[in-house]
């Protein structure tokens, strides 16, 4: 009696455990069904995903996500194809509104993105619309 119950109570942790954690893949919730999701070093981008560690989510900003910075009125990203590249042409940055009246669909989220092709008009709109975030390198 006791063995059976032993396996009864593993099989249930077990089952929990994998219910409440996302297998093969890191997420961090940003905000407003937002998640910077990781599923390895290059493949790291911005998802609007109506649950955590669903399978299928809107990309708001695609991979590779570099450096990143948020606040419940902002997302800040900077994206490029490695971490190694010093050329500018190989980065370009994101300023995602993430403060809204009601939960918004992935649609606003995109409409609410914009992106930007080199770091000066980046930080010119970030100062223009007092946004005091800084990027933040993710190892």
């Amino acid at each position: 009696m006791k063995k059976g119950i032993k396996n009864i109570l593993t099989f249930l942790i077990l089952v929990i455990s994998l219910n409440s954690c996302c297998v093969g893949a890191k997420e961090d919730y940003l905000g407003n069904n937002i998640y910077l999701s990781e599923y390895d070093n290059v493949d790291r981008r911005i998802l609007y995903q109506t649950e955590s560690c669903a399978t299928s989510g809107v990309e708001i900003v695609p991979m590779t996500v570099l450096e990143i910075g948020n606040n419940d009125k902002w997302i800040v990203a900077k994206t490029g194809y490695g971490k190694n590249q010093k050329e500018e042409s190989f980065f370009k940055f994101w300023v995602i509104k993430n403060d809204y009246e009601s939960l918004p669909d992935a649609e606003t989220v995109k409409r609410n993105t914009t992106e930007f092709e080199n770091r000066q008009d980046f930080d010119n709109f970030l100062t223009e619309n007092k946004i005091e975030l800084e990027l933040n390198k993710i190892d």
